[in-house]
């Protein structure tokens, strides 16, 4: 590592000393940064391309792993393909609403590719143990379908289900050798709110062009954009976490900091408007985690009352009394709901098929025929297709996840960490891993926290590159 070097970073198998960049933050208070503000509201129009022409949204995603790939193999600059990683875990969803022709996995696959890229350009291949070691025990029951099915069943299985480990694996694995400024924190934030922004374009066209709507008691497809209700509301929720950690940051103006509060608001009310609730009630648990160490600290804590307080106002005297009346009242009766909607019975099943295959599991994708429907748990998931092995990975899950949130040194690093770590589990907890972002997510709370904010430039700032840089 050199003085001139404008990001800090840990190379593989290595823990080296803070060095401290030469260049300012790209998100001060000083001012609004327009080149985040273009790159933001330039994906309201670019949603809504994609989600009219399938062939654009094919070539957005391939233009994206093609630049992530791009930077991992050629670049110096890991902070980058973590950028890649987050805008893919946002975009995820906006590319399976506006049916790419893309593989179904194809997020959790390229955010793998990328990792993997590199780790292997590092040329310094020391991995961390508990992630590899999650990973392998989840292998032994991927051998017991083997023996009935047939090629393209068994491939769809395997897939589907052991996907998202994998991309948890790697992702913990590359951020785990990563070390973050507060500055670079914030804009990874910013650029995984971005193309979640264009999926809440795509709910808000969706529900106000829709010649009927019937809201009942269940989740609504109209208002989540012909898409999953409960993915659409889950990273919309997304959004509204980091926008809120965001909104609690000392570095941005109070320009930025509207920006913040209008998407996170934003987020909230197409998110409410599916009818799905997992994903405010993510975001719920995940900011409670959160806070449990903001207000630890006497500033912080100001700030925790102050934006609580307002949004809180905001909800309950403008938001939703307004979002009820348009639904007709059914959005509170249903966010009053507190029944589960049978996931609980779909993990008793799971807890059963577990029971009479205590060992090995019935093998990935194999419980579906038992509960009729893919996994809604993964925690279950893993007892009733890994067994004994799948509960070790679990158990692994656990500590790598304490690791994380005792390598944080500060207050406020804790919140950022639990509060990641949280929504990853609460995702997991009400979607398993459909998608690429619990992974993803799971895998930045591995990454150190450095409050230093001089560590170089934005991507989106155009300004020459001062030195190489190393993973």
């Amino acid at each position: 590592m050199i003085a001139r070097q404008k990001m800090q970073v840990v190379n593989v198998g290595e823990r080296v000393p803070v060095i401290r960049g030469q260049h300012p933050a790209p998100s001060q208070v000083q001012g609004l940064n327009w080149a985040w503000v273009v790159f933001l509201v330039a994906h309201l129009p670019l949603a809504l391309l994609m989600y009219g022409l399938p062939a654009l949204a094919t070539l957005h995603a391939i233009a994206t792993l093609a630049l992530g790939l791009w930077w991992a193999g050629t670049g110096r600059r890991p902070e980058r393909v973590a950028y890649v990683g987050a805008y893919i875990t946002g975009a995820e969803v906006i590319w399976r609403m506006a049916q790419a022709q893309l593989f179904w996995e194809f997020g959790k696959y390229a955010t793998a590719a990328i990792c993997v890229v590199t780790i292997l350009r590092a040329r310094k291949l020391k991995r961390p143990a508990l992630p590899f070691l999650y990973f392998v025990l989840l292998l032994p029951s991927a051998v017991l379908p083997m023996s009935n099915l047939d090629s393209a069943t068994l491939q769809s299985y395997l897939s589907f289900n052991l996907s998202g480990p994998l991309a948890l694996m790697l992702s913990a694995w590359f951020f785990s050798r990563l070390q973050l400024s507060t500055a670079h924190l914030r804009q990874l934030f910013l650029v995984l709110i971005g193309p979640v922004l264009g999926i809440a374009s795509i709910t808000l066209f969706a529900t106000l062009t829709a010649s009927a709507i019937d809201f009942g008691t269940a989740s609504n497809l109209v208002t989540s954009g012909g898409f999953g209700p409960n993915q659409v509301s889950a990273i919309l929720g997304l959004g509204v976490l980091l926008a809120f950690l965001c909104l609690l940051d000392d570095k941005i103006s109070w320009g930025f900091r509207g920006l913040m509060l209008g998407s996170m608001i934003f987020f909230a009310v197409q998110s409410a408007l599916t009818f799905s609730r997992g994903g405010l009630f993510n975001v719920a648990g995940s900011a409670t985690l959160a806070s449990l160490y903001l207000i630890r600290e006497a500033r912080s804590r100001v700030k925790l009352v102050l934006v609580t307080a307002l949004l809180l106002m905001i909800v309950g005297f403008i938001l939703l009394p307004r979002l009820d009346a348009f639904t007709g009242g059914a959005l509170l009766t249903r966010f009053q709901d507190t029944r589960l909607t049978g996931r609980d019975r779909f993990v008793q099943v799971e807890l059963h098929v577990w029971a009479e295959n205590p060992i090995f599991g019935v093998g990935p994708g194999r419980a579906t025929p038992y509960r009729a429907y893919s996994a809604h748990t993964e925690f279950s998931r893993l007892l009733a297709e890994h067994g004994v092995f799948g509960l070790s990975a679990l158990i692994l899950l656990l500590i790598i996840a304490a690791q994380s949130l005792r390598r944080a040194r500060t207050n406020t690093g804790k919140a950022l960490v639990v509060s990641m770590l949280g929504w990853s589990f609460l995702f997991m907890l009400s979607a398993a891993m459909r998608l690429v972002a619990p992974a993803f997510i799971f895998g930045l709370a591995s990454a150190t926290l450095s409050q230093t904010e001089s560590l170089g430039p934005s991507p989106l700032d155009r300004h020459k590159e001062a030195g190489p840089q190393e993973f």
